[in-house]
């Protein structure tokens, strides 16, 4: 039988399922945002710990950095369970950025799980405005986050900022645009999200309220006078829109009869109204790698066909990451990953 997947932390011994077990205790559910449970609950068993723990540490191999001894941040951290198992490894210190309120109470919630003195720390705020001093970091971690950002350039210059002369940025992301399969179900996929879906999901997501449904709401909330039918053109004239744009323009409109014109058109990644992301922005990772050399960096790309499970397939991954031109690959993979280093 293999033996359980383990880490030391201040000379004790932390068994990694029961990390998990203690974290997603029953009697803890309450305490968390429903995400957390649906998308992470499965680390309670040992073979997908380990794949999660075998995807990070594949990160930094990729770009030829350790992870001990490092400050690193994550940058749309999420929950924290990352940060935390940095901290696991032997990082120095991990810091997670995360934008959404209700992702930090709930890592306040089941921070106690872990060790009260591992150098976790999150805070929120946004990517694109980080609340960081110059030259902080030696690595910004960037996993399925970079595509939900609405200013990438103000992530970038933020990212060149906060890292060290010689610091590391990485991206991994399942956006890819340059495969044409995963283009035409993400297009589909932002259709969903903008106006909703009779089944409640798709291709893996779950679609609850749509943003055209969310808009009225806003409209309704702070102009309860409008009739129904004006406020169904307003929101479907709001698309791209946060809260805050939302309730301007149809301030405009009340004060001098002006209809926004923004309108969703098929092809275009939809705005969350309440949280101001992107839902799945899609990138051309070559073209995402140019842009960011522009910001003073050194950015390679790599096309990522899985490995997480370890094995032959994390094998041959290896082997066309290290032997086969990415541009020859990039068309083919799901995800893709960019090492950036921080020119001096």
């Amino acid at each position: 039988m293999r033996k359980h997947l383990e880490f030391q932390w201040q000379g004790q011994r932390y068994v990694g399922s029961e990390l998990m077990a203690a974290l997603f205790a029953p009697d803890r559910r309450e305490q968390y945002h429903p995400r957390l449970w649906r998308e992470f609950g499965i680390l309670c068993k040992d073979r997908f710990l380990r794949r999660y723990i075998r995807h990070t540490q594949s990160l930094f191999d990729l770009a030829h950095e350790p992870i001990e001894g490092q400050t690193i941040l994550d940058c749309g951290a999420g929950f924290g369970l990352t940060a935390i198992f940095l901290a696991l490894l032997g990082a120095k210190a991990a810091h997670g950025l995360e934008f959404q309120q209700n992702h930090i109470d709930t890592f306040a919630a089941f921070r106690d799980v872990f060790p009260a003195d591992l150098p976790v720390f999150m805070r929120q705020g946004d990517a694109a405005a980080m609340p960081y001093e110059d030259n902080s970091f030696d690595v910004v971690l960037s996993v399925e986050a970079i595509s939900h950002y609405r200013d990438t350039n103000g992530f970038l210059k933020e990212v060149h900022r906060v890292l060290r002369p010689g610091g590391i940025l990485i991206i991994s992301d399942a956006n890819n645009g340059a495969n044409p399969w995963r283009a035409y179900r993400t297009k589909r996929l932002w259709a969903a999200f903008e106006n909703g879906s009779e089944r409640g999901g798709y291709y893996g997501h779950k679609i609850g309220k749509s943003f055209l449904q969310q808009r009225r709401e806003i409209i309704t909330e702070a102009f309860p006078f409008l009739d129904q039918d004006v406020v169904d053109d307003l929101a479907r004239g709001t698309s791209g829109l946060n809260r805050g744009e939302i309730l301007a323009v149809v301030q405009y409109y009340v004060d001098v009869g002006a209809k926004p014109q923004h309108f969703y058109q098929f092809g275009t990644c939809p705005l969350d109204p309440f949280i101001s992301h992107y839902a799945e922005f899609l990138f051309h990772p070559l073209r995402l790698a140019k842009e960011i050399g522009y910001y003073g960096f050194d950015a390679h790309v790599y096309s990522y066909f899985g490995g997480s499970r370890g094995g032959w397939v994390a094998k041959v991954n290896d082997w066309i990451t290290q032997k086969v031109p990415t541009s020859l690959t990039i068309w083919l993979a799901h995800t893709f990953r960019i090492v950036a280093r921080n020119r001096v």
